[in-house]
């Protein structure tokens, strides 16, 4: 059965997010949907599940035509939308986030027997080698049996195509190989999938076709054996010879004074010994899931409870009680799960990136719109935020811009206040060419003497941008790999606890 897109255009004020887009496909198939941010994926998919209704053009089934009002009407015909920043209810458990507003009832009151026993029967049902306790709260569950319980709840209908927008973005290497495997047994059992992942590497392990989308233009559909990652570069950027040997990681660690530096750090199971980070220099931060490099760097952000005989911070003494303390002494968060723990969605740009100095635009307690709106303008254009206007809501944005949004706050009113960011997952959910310009802006912020430190599960991210990198294994750091010994396998090797 195929699902047809003919002639899609979404026309907002002042930009065509969508031009003339026509696509076949197929529910026997993983189709790949790649593009840099504000290439279309998110309208596109918006669209198919329901949440948007376009200019022009329409959806078929078959020879049917669709009239998709909304999500629920898109359900009812099949399609199910998974989105990237997830809509699970933490304090519910997993059974109740599953049939979320499809409980079982007897005499008009949920029967929590019933929905145990049918939750447990849909997970087995499409996914009987995964194990999850169904009766915790989501909130407490690993990354991938979140998503996972997503997928089984967009499942419970009659799905033809399930739509996966960034689904392994936030996944460590192990995790994502389950869901790998989970997205390959879906077609076989008459199930479509739209991914969308700015991991091009898996986009290619993973599709059966690829389309690529540049501009809000449909610009190739292949299949994906004819498709390098190469070519989908080339496809979605228009790169030149030139562009593509754009520079990389600039290996002479700098020479600068100590922006950060602490002796004997002990938060919970972490323990740090001594650790230095220089002006200008950026460290990379690894390690498996809970190893401890994620952990080290929330705390610091956050140090209740940490215990430490010595911290400073651009030289002056710390005593770090919490947050506002570290920020006080110039040190600054941009974490992971932007949208859980940085950014508002029903917010428009302005009040985001305006969150954390709120007073930069007031003066004697009155608050100067003008003000903060050029403010505002300023840290868009200085990160190339992709938007209408400062008045946008950021929801609507794409992955891209509103990570990008998430480290302007930092900025906002604040340009050279912060000696020392940390970065957690930095480019989570971000495609290749927002990715560059992230990466560029944290080179910007390490050559004003900013001292940087990325936690990340991407390998070549911090290969890419980091002076030396430091793995963690059992909560403890192990001796730092300077850039000069940089590659995947000393990387696994360290992370592992297997010497070189």
């Amino acid at each position: 059965m195929d699902i047809t897109l003919s002639n899609i255009t979404m026309q907002f004020p002042g930009t065509r997010a969508l031009d003339d887009v026509s696509l076949a496909l197929h529910t026997g198939e993983v189709h790949g949907l790649i593009g840099e941010n504000g290439a279309g994926k998110s309208t596109l998919v918006s669209i198919l599940g329901g949440s948007l209704a376009p200019t022009s053009g329409s959806i078929a089934i078959g020879s049917e035509k669709l009239h998709l009002t909304s999500p629920r009407a898109a359900l009812l015909r099949g399609i199910a939308h998974v989105s990237q920043e997830g809509s699970l209810v933490p304090a519910l458990t997993g059974a109740e986030n599953i049939f979320l507003g499809a409980e079982p009832r007897r005499f008009g009151v949920i029967h929590r027997a019933a929905l145990r026993a049918a939750a447990t029967e849909a997970l087995s049902r499409w996914f009987p080698e995964v194990a999850i306790d169904l009766d915790r709260p989501v909130g407490e569950l690993p990354m991938a049996d979140r998503k996972v319980i997503e997928i089984v709840r967009a499942l419970r209908g009659q799905v033809h195509l399930l739509i996966l927008d960034e689904p392994t973005a936030t996944l460590p290497v192990r995790e994502k190989e389950q869901l790998w495997r989970i997205i390959r047994s879906l077609p076989p059992r008459g199930v479509g999938v739209v991914l969308i992942s700015h991991f091009l590497s898996e986009i290619k392990a993973l599709s059966d076709r690829i389309t690529v989308l540049r501009d809000g233009r449909l610009i190739a559909t292949e299949p994906a054996d004819r498709m390098s990652e190469g070519r989908m570069v080339d496809l979605m950027l228009r790169r030149t010879d030139d562009t593509r040997r754009a520079s990389a990681n600039v290996h002479a660690p700098p020479t600068g004074n100590p922006v950060l530096a602490l002796r004997n750090w002990r938060s919970g199971r972490i323990e740090v010994s001594d650790f230095t980070l220089h002006e200008g220099e950026i460290v990379g931060l690894i390690g498996l899931t809970g190893a401890g490099h994620v952990g080290f760097a929330r705390a610091l952000h956050n140090p209740a409870g940490v215990q430490v005989d010595a911290l400073s911070i651009a030289g002056r003494p710390v005593s770090p009680r919490d947050v506002r303390a570290m920020l006080s002494a110039g040190l600054a968060l941009v974490p992971d799960h932007r949208m859980e723990y940085a950014l508002i969605g029903d917010w428009d740009l302005r009040e985001n990136l305006a969150m954390v100095h709120t007073r930069h635009a007031a003066t004697a307690g009155i608050l100067f719109p003008r003000k903060e709106e050029a403010e505002a303008r300023r840290v868009m254009r200085l990160l190339n935020v992709k938007a209408h206007g400062s008045g946008q809501a950021l929801k609507t944005l794409s992955g891209g811009n509103k990570q990008k949004i998430s480290i302007g706050k930092w900025l906002y009113g604040a340009e050279g206040r912060y000696r020392v960011m940390i970065f957690i997952e930095p480019t989570e959910g971000v495609d290749i060419g927002a990715k560059a310009e992230i990466y560029a802006e944290m080179r910007r912020l390490a050559a004003q003497g900013v001292g940087i430190l990325i936690a990340s599960s991407d390998l070549g991210e911090v290969a890419e941008l980091a002076h030396r990198v430091i793995p963690f294994t059992g909560g403890r750091p192990g001796p730092a790999i300077p850039a000069t010994e940089f590659s995947e396998a000393r990387f696994i090797q360290s992370m592992s606890g297997v010497a070189a």
